[in-house]
């Protein structure tokens, strides 16, 4: 394994290198992609992890990849201010290795790692270094290659330096809970939410026992205001370490789904069918955007999904993930993505099988 200190001994590194290389952070996404093909160098970036600028007055830092994300919330917490970012994964992922993966949790409404990224640096195959978008919010200069990286697993190049645009951190926040006794009580108080004035930071609808999570967050009297406009059922509300607590509850739910967790891509108005169809052992859904996560008991019950939905297989063991592709696309995205692959990384060095070349 090799563990460089600088960009230069990144870049050195995987110039040297003749054959696969498997860039590493923390290790929280392992369980997520298509199964390795090969390994013969694993290169940790642990050890980049410094904060390299800063700027509260523009709202804009710059971190090397191997700096966790809790590490930029505690730098960002003096001067009041967050990245909005909340992977199921939690704080201790690399935040290279949450680009890497698009990894996304319950605080969706304020947009993806993709939704903060103003600017990229990463390493090619052959060593090279190359930088996309900038370190200023307002930065306009050619294409935007870091939504094309990000989520890529590391396939096409090593994510190395990311700088991220950032938002006040909020006044307040509190959380309400509630449980409902049949599935038709849970998705009546969802819609009434979706069709009221409130705005939740997070929307969670959880299962097999339905409860519905909402989190608020703005100026305390605006979140104490829409506490009040809650619709009616039977609301637990949660504030400070409470609710943190209460959140990492749903996070450990979320942690014992399995033993196949599909990420499925419906509307709004999938949600209530997708759950009824396929009858998940257990399941989160954003009630913001339509993304279910269900565990499924086999596989044969994912091909049913596939056929309807799009569907990414968020976790499973290794057998499973050898034999049904994670990303599951066809046709000419397929074709699209594989091109990319043959031109970002001829050889096929890049974590090779990880991504669509696995498929």
């Amino acid at each position: 394994m090799a563990s460089p200190e600088t960009l230069d001994e990144l870049c050195e590194c995987i110039a040297s290198e003749k054959g696969s290389i498997v860039p590493v952070g923390a290790g929280t996404q392992l369980e997520f992609g298509n199964p390795l093909q090969s390994a013969d160098c694993v290169v940790s970036l642990a050890r980049l992890n410094r904060i390299t600028t800063y700027n509260p007055a523009e709202l804009t830092i710059h971190v090397e990849a191997g700096v966790t994300l809790d590490q930029i919330q505690h730098a960002l917490a003096a001067n009041n201010q967050a990245l909005p970012l909340d992977p199921w994964n939690g704080g201790s992922a690399t935040i290279g290795g949450i680009a890497a993966a698009n990894a996304q949790g319950p605080l969706r409404a304020t947009g993806s790692i993709r939704d903060w990224i103003i600017g990229m640096t990463v390493i090619h195959v052959d060593g090279r270094r190359s930088k996309t978008g900038g370190r200023v919010v307002k930065n306009v200069t050619g294409y935007d290659l870091a939504k094309l990286y990000t989520g890529s697993l590391g396939s096409l190049a090593v994510i190395a330096e990311i700088s991220f645009k950032l938002r006040p951190h909020f006044e307040s926040t509190a959380t309400a809970v509630a449980e409902f006794g049949s599935m038709a009580d849970g998705l009546a108080t969802l819609a009434a939410v979706r069709k009221s004035a409130l705005q939740p930071i997070a929307c969670e609808f959880s299962g097999p026992k339905p409860a519905l999570w909402l989190r608020f967050g703005e100026h305390p009297r605006a979140v104490e205001m829409q506490l009040a406009q809650l619709p009616s059922a039977s609301w637990k509300v949660h504030r400070g370490a409470d609710e943190t607590a209460a959140w990492e509850r749903l996070r450990a739910t979320y942690a014992e789904m399995g033993p196949m967790v599909l990420r499925v891509v419906g509307k709004l108005t999938d949600v209530p069918g997708i759950i009824d169809s396929y009858d998940p052992a257990s399941w989160i859904a954003h009630g913001l955007n339509g993304i279910v996560l269900m565990a499924l008991r086999d596989t044969q019950s994912a091909d049913a999904v596939r056929e309807k939905f799009p569907a990414i297989v968020e976790r499973a063991p290794r057998e499973i993930r050898k034999r049904f592709g994670t990303f599951g696309v066809q046709g000419s995205v397929k074709h699209l993505m594989l091109q990319m692959k043959r031109t970002y990384d001829p050889e096929g060095r890049l974590n090779p099988g990880r991504h669509i070349d696995g498929e």
